[in-house]
């Protein structure tokens, strides 16, 4: 199936559940926004994702997929889409809700998805199957709009927790407590930048234990050079706040990819089999895995000096300082760190 542009005037797409799932998804949509400059795009997705998209001026409307379980919600939410006028419809779920929803062009996404390596990176899938329909590939950056307002809002936020000095950011949780590198060894690590780098270290962090991880953390360093940023708040302050770091550690989890998406250098913790498919994507990254491939669930294996290692390379790398890092001393206290990583893919 080929799409023929000048017939689809509106265009349907029904998002992921997960925020770095969405944000994988974004450069397959940008190129395929851009092959349909004209065209009305509707979004439908998950609470969590649409904050990916919803103050994206890309898009004329996010709303939330308001999907019921069973055999009588799936025949409802057949008749929602089908409600909404569309010519294309883009499931990005794999579902077979193409087949019932009457457009004119309706592919469905698993079946272009069969051929390709089981290793290829998502964002990469996501490109190769919207290529499949006569998309071009303009880009292969992630996209992630950060508003004027959030990035306000972070500017005050730093000023008045009067953070003066570069900003490299933490972030020790993720849903998934099997993916997390001990809060132990993020402390290590906080205390090694702290001690050896002339920055502020910040924690991030939204559920509640990951709120109390910050505190931990931030509480255990003693020093106003930790900042705590956890809390509930949307991830556009995410974004704006990554925008500022220099560097971004941080566990396998949704705000990396946003980090990727931004631009801002990141320092990946996996398990070895989630890295091919789901790691950092076109920015600046180191990426570590337990020293054991076969023990992918021993996260404890990865050692404050490898990720500390890791974050000197990534550092030196991107030249945000002048001189090497653990080698030289920095620029002087205080002056910020202007230069932005662009994506690594134009």
């Amino acid at each position: 199936m080929k799409l023929e542009a000048e017939k689809i005037k509106k265009v349907l797409i029904i998002g992921l559940s997960c925020v770095g799932d969405m944000v994988l998804a974004t450069a397959a949509l940008w190129n395929l926004r851009r092959f349909l400059p004209h065209a009305r795009f509707t979004i439908l997705a998950s609470p969590q994702a649409m904050q990916v998209l919803e103050n994206d001026p890309l898009w004329d409307v996010v709303e939330e997929y308001k999907r019921k379980k069973g055999f009588w919600g799936r025949i409802d939410s057949a008749r929602m889409i089908r409600s909404i006028p569309h010519d294309l419809l883009i499931d990005l779920r794999s579902s077979a809700m193409p087949l019932v929803c009457g457009a004119r062009y309706a592919p469905l996404w698993g079946l272009r998805e069969l051929m390709l390596p089981k290793t290829m990176h998502e964002a990469e899938r996501n490109i190769c199957c919207m290529q499949t329909l006569g998309v071009p590939v303009f880009s292969r950056r992630l996209r992630f709009f950060v508003s004027p307002a959030a990035t306000e809002q972070v500017e005050h936020e730093l000023v008045e927790k009067g953070t003066k000095f570069p900003l490299v950011l933490l972030n020790p949780g993720s849903q998934d407590p099997g993916k997390n590198w001990p809060a132990e060894k993020f402390l290590a690590l906080a205390r090694k930048i702290h001690s050896e780098l002339n920055v502020t270290v910040g924690i991030t962090g939204y559920a509640r234990y990951e709120r109390e991880l910050a505190g931990h953390i931030c509480e255990e360093m003693r020093s106003e050079r930790c900042i705590d940023f956890s809390g509930e708040y949307p991830i556009s302050r995410l974004g704006a706040l990554l925008e500022r770091a220099m560097l971004f550690v941080t566990n396998d989890t949704g705000p990396l990819h946003v980090a990727s998406a931004v631009g801002t250098p990141t320092v990946g913790l996996y398990r070895a089999k989630n890295l091919p498919r789901f790691g950092p994507w076109g920015t600046v990254h180191r990426s570590l895995v337990p020293s054991l491939p076969d023990d992918d669930y021993s996260m404890e294996r990865i050692s404050v000096e490898e990720v500390w290692n890791a974050c000197c390379e990534v550092l030196n790398s991107t030249g945000s300082f002048s001189g090497n890092v653990g080698t030289r001393s920095f620029r002087e206290e205080g002056e910020k760190v202007e230069q932005r990583n662009e994506c690594a893919f134009q």
